[in-house]
């Protein structure tokens, strides 16, 4: 930990409601947008503008977590534009668009065009994933399309798309875990219409988390409460997974497969623990790196096997991944001063601040509400 070094802020942005999820469009010659989803329960807006580091506890995070609170989940969609200033070293973010909507819990950006769109999607508290096209001309985010998972209101907590990489770019499907731990298939036509494919039940508490296998779409990775991390092969009857793990010790949070690499896979846990897997024998995994803190998202990096981390209690990180060897903390980011929720790496070396090795990142905190460039 020692070669371990400290980033620092570029800009930051308050976003009022509670963030908890960012995104960059990932096109090269649209990277300037940044989207960001807010989630904010109705009674609390007093809460979220009392609590500072000292005063966040065990009870308020749970307000997060609490599937069955009676209370409203609110919402923002924020879309940003980076603007560089003639000082290389200097960015800032300007707001272009905000969206009043259920809270957002998890969104993504479709790695592909769509009917010659650009198109994100958001999974938000009422059980409902929405398509929106980034309308680059004027900047600003038009709905498509709508569709209920479900009747009861559960959370759609995750959702991930199937064309993260070229191969894939005609399979245009998208994967939703629930809060009752029901799996969400979804197809978008080259309309833009949203048809429900498959749905089944694959965790007994909250499934917090469903992701593709980018290099074989036919199989679907989920990581629930239940601390159980299965896959599911889509060419064969959901009732038995074709793996489950408990291999970490608490709920399952994060799952990436590696868009640059076909074998490798990432999962992150409440437990603090990121897991390096080989697709090809999931009966372990092939390394262990403890980060800290609880790991919520996972991100690999555009072009290289770098891994971005948000850690809940402990910051944000990059982690460089050596093949299957191993794994190790290069730089951290723990300006923020609340649980760390969001983040996402820029997909253009544009915005590169001087001679750094990363490109621009973007993360995002709860209670303080608040956006960082780093």
């Amino acid at each position: 930990m020692s070669n371990v070094y400290e980033v620092t802020s570029l800009y930051s942005i308050d976003t009022e409601y509670s963030a908890d999820s960012v995104e960059f469009c990932p096109f090269e010659q649209f990277s300037q947008y940044l989207a960001c989803g807010t989630y904010q329960l109705s009674d609390s807006d007093s809460l979220a503008k009392q609590v500072t580091t000292t005063q966040i506890n065990e009870h308020q995070e749970e307000e997060f977590n609490k599937i069955d609170a009676p209370m409203k989940r609110l919402g923002r969609l924020l879309l940003y534009e980076i603007n560089k200033h003639d000082d290389e070293n200097k960015v800032n973010l300007q707001e272009l668009q905000r969206i009043e909507t259920s809270a957002i819990l998890d969104m993504k950006w479709s790695h592909q065009f769509i009917n010659d769109k650009i198109i994100l999607a958001t999974a938000n508290a009422t059980g409902i994933i929405v398509l929106y096209n980034l309308n680059q001309d004027i900047g600003r985010l038009d709905l498509i399309a709508k569709h209920i998972t479900n009747n009861e209101d559960k959370l759609c907590l995750s959702l991930d798309w199937s064309n993260r990489i070229e191969d894939a770019r005609n399979n245009k499907s998208i994967v939703v875990s629930q809060s009752d731990g029901n799996i969400v298939l979804l197809s978008v036509d080259n309309q833009l219409g949203i048809h429900e494919t498959n749905k089944w039940l694959a965790h007994t508490f909250e499934a917090w988390v469903a992701a593709f296998n980018y290099w074989n779409t036919n199989i679907i990775y989920t990581g629930g409460d239940d601390c159980l991390f299965k896959g599911w092969d889509l060419r064969q009857s959901q009732s038995t997974p074709l793996f489950s793990s408990k291999k970490h010790q608490a709920g399952v949070c994060s799952i990436q497969s590696n868009p640059h690499s076909e074998y490798h896979l990432v999962t992150g846990s409440y437990d603090e623990r990121i897991l390096l897997w080989d697709t090809r024998s999931m009966k372990q995994p092939i390394y262990e790196h403890n980060i800290g803190g609880g790991v919520w998202r996972l991100k690999w990096h555009p072009k290289k096997d770098y891994l971005s981390a948000a850690c809940m209690h402990n910051g944000f990180h990059i982690i460089e991944v050596d093949g299957d060897k191993t794994m190790r903390t290069a730089c951290s980011f723990t300006k923020h001063e609340s649980l760390a929720y969001g983040i996402d790496w820029n997909y253009s070396d544009k915005w590169k601040i001087e001679k750094s090795s990363y490109p621009l990142l973007a993360s995002c905190s709860f209670y303080d509400h608040v956006v960082h460039l780093w």
